[in-house]
């Protein structure tokens, strides 16, 4: 009799899984936000969340995994696409401290197209959170971003997007694939690429970090013999960055004189092209296009390009473009 009721309860649960996954059940989704599941294959690398905590997901507890993957501002590298062409960091709550700041990121806004309306809410943004954090793999872009408001509202995706709140104030969001890959990296052990591992060891208080193959420097370094390129940058009172041109040995002054040319002030060290940089607000303003086009700020403006997609505090003067769900586990969020 036990066996008859076990096998009908089987069955049973069997039919109502299949009718579910018949009206568009995700299982990666599902996965994520509980890899305990008994259909999940993450489920025997997760660790029970305490009694009593934050729904949410909860990550992989396998000794060198989660301790080695996240960085000091708390970010899991994880999530980046282990083949990322270029990942960045920018920490948000330095830019609300700083005109200066808000200045340049109206005026890489601005270079994009965007009307002063767009820049205002793109700074807004990104100042509204603790850390954007950007992995870019084939025009395909994911995010994390931590430090997520309580009142922040969450933008609907659009097309061909998505965005996955996880536990805590952290949100994924980027292409539909990208997202579901990375919530897959998150709850099983993964090992980090080239570039998400250079992230995860980068300097912790970088108020902005990036690093990207050399396709994204220009064929001029290419035809160098870049490896891959890494920035470092503050908006304080100046702008100042600091970029280093990565070779696989000491390069030849006189095989590459041409790109050197291009580059101002640029220094050969060790396996290297450190080019340094300090402009004041009106220095800024002047040369404009010259940071627009330059390492620096072509990753910063993947991010600026990208932050209609992050949630914005919501204030008396906010217009949304859909209707606004309150009360959620993951926060707030217009829907279509």
């Amino acid at each position: 009799m036990k066996l008859r009721v076990f096998v009908f309860g089987f069955a049973l649960t069997f039919c109502l899984y299949g009718q579910k996954n018949n009206k568009g059940f995700n299982f990666v989704e599902a996965c994520f936000r509980n890899p305990a599941l008994p259909y999940c294959i993450q489920r025997d690398f997760v660790a029970k969340p305490p009694k009593g905590g934050a729904p949410g997901v909860v990550y992989s507890a396998s000794p060198g995994t989660a301790g080695s993957t996240v960085d000091a501002a708390g970010i899991d590298w994880r999530f980046a696409d282990p083949a990322a062409d270029s990942v960045a960091v920018l920490n948000g709550n330095t830019l609300s401290a700083t005109p200066f700041a808000h200045s340049v990121i109206d005026m890489l806004a601005s270079s994009q197209g965007l009307s002063p309306a767009d820049a205002q809410k793109t700074f807004l943004a990104l100042s509204g959170l603790s850390q954007v954090a950007l992995s870019v793999h084939d025009d395909k872009i994911l995010m994390m971003v931590t430090g997520r408001a309580p009142d922040s509202v969450l933008p609907a995706p659009e097309a061909g997007w998505k965005a996955l709140p996880l536990a805590g104030n952290t949100v994924l969001i980027g292409h539909a694939a990208a997202v579901d890959q990375a919530a897959l990296r998150l709850t099983t052990p993964s090992e980090l690429g080239e570039l998400p591992g250079m992230a995860q060891s980068r300097p912790g208080d970088s108020e902005f970090w990036a690093a990207g193959s050399a396709k994204l420097a220009g064929q001029g370094a290419v035809s160098a013999g870049v490896n891959r390129f890494e920035v470092t940058a503050s908006m304080r009172d100046r702008l100042s960055s600091d970029t280093v041109f990565e070779f696989d040995q000491a390069p030849e002054p006189a095989a590459m004189q041409a790109w050197l040319s291009t580059l101002a002030d640029a220094k050969i060290e060790g396996n290297g092209v450190r080019v340094r940089m300090s402009m004041d607000a009106d220095e800024a303003r002047r040369n404009s296009s010259l940071i627009a086009l330059s390492p620096l700020g072509q990753r910063l403006r993947a991010i600026i390009q990208s932050a209609r997609h992050l949630p914005v505090r919501d204030t008396d003067t906010t217009v949304h473009s859909h209707p606004v769900i309150f009360g959620l586990d993951g926060g707030p969020r217009e829907v279509k």
